[in-house]
């Protein structure tokens, strides 16, 4: 406990009976200390402001409207994604019927997936949370992914991205997705650091001194303070699975169908397995859904 949060106590004697003293709190202490408490928060709050000039400020507005409408990111980069493959199309380039070049963007994505997965796995309860409207935490983490990173789950988005791009096989579209996500993730991550900043005052001054805050630095690995839990990663990770295995599904399809020109019938026949197990997956993901639901399950 700090010392601000301890009662002020004086000694008063009971008329008549010195021998015995009752310790009550003394309102005008009381009122000193919480004005002091007060007052050091004030004055953190004031100087995380102050630290944010006007060109910050006016980035963490953005990214808190960002934050709050993060399918914007899908609307920017569906357009480049249509003229790569028009692209393709037009050159008339052959379909591989092989898998290897997609099986290698699609282990990208899911090395994505991986690095979430271990920084929500081992996040301690209120230290990650999903609000839709603004960034939101009860305690701040600094240990495990968030040691090497301020950042970890927007590395791990950006590694599932990648394998989206680079599976179109366009390197401009590459690019393009590169610095969409650097635009808009920027400014995401001043409106986050902002909360913080406020919200915890030196002790994330402290971690963000010490830690960078995207790209990992491994020398600064500090062990998770709660144990890893993969109910948790099942639970908060199972859309992520479904979309990432769905959208290269899709991709798969445009590849042979719309590129190469391959019927639909036929391409169906060739991947049966592949739409099997998206299939199956979305069946899985339909249960853990309803056990969530009943159950009340995750954090």
């Amino acid at each position: 406990m700090n010392d601000s949060d301890s009662l002020p106590l004086t000694a008063e004697l009971a008329p008549g009976s010195s021998a015995n003293p009752k310790l009550v709190s003394d309102p005008a202490a009381e009122t000193s200390a919480s004005s002091k408490a007060s007052s050091r928060t004030s004055s953190t709050a004031a100087e995380e402001r102050r630290r944010f000039g006007p060109l910050s400020r006016r980035l963490a507005d953005q990214g808190l409207f960002l934050f709050r409408h993060r399918g914007l990111f899908v609307v920017f980069l569906l357009p480049g994604a249509v003229v790569a493959v028009l692209e393709r199309r037009s050159a008339a380039l052959p379909a591989a019927s092989g898998l290897g070049w997609l099986t290698a963007c699609l282990a990208v994505s899911l090395l994505g997936l991986a690095v979430r997965a271990a920084a929500l796995g081992s996040a301690p309860p209120g230290a990650s949370t999903r609000s839709l409207r603004a960034p939101s935490a009860s305690r701040l983490n600094v240990t495990g992914m968030y040691s090497l990173c301020r950042h970890p789950v927007y590395l791990g988005n950006l590694f599932v991205l990648m394998g989206f791009a680079l599976a179109l096989k366009s390197w401009w579209f590459v690019l393009t997705a590169a610095l969409v996500y650097w635009l808009l993730y920027e400014r995401v991550i001043v409106a986050e650091e902002r909360f913080l900043g406020e919200r915890f005052g030196i002790s994330h001054r402290r971690w963000a001194d010490r830690t960078p805050t995207f790209w990992p630095r491994p020398g600064l690995w500090l062990h998770p303070e709660t144990r890893f839990s993969w109910r948790t990663v099942i639970f908060r990770e199972y859309n992520s699975l479904l979309l990432i295995a769905s959208i290269f599904l899709f991709l798969r399809l445009v590849d042979q169908v719309v590129v190469g020109g391959l019927g639909a019938g036929a391409w169906l026949r060739q991947d049966q397995g592949l739409v099997a197990g998206v299939l199956g997956l979305t069946v899985l993901v339909s249960v853990a859904r309803q056990v969530r639901k009943r159950g009340g399950s995750g954090h």
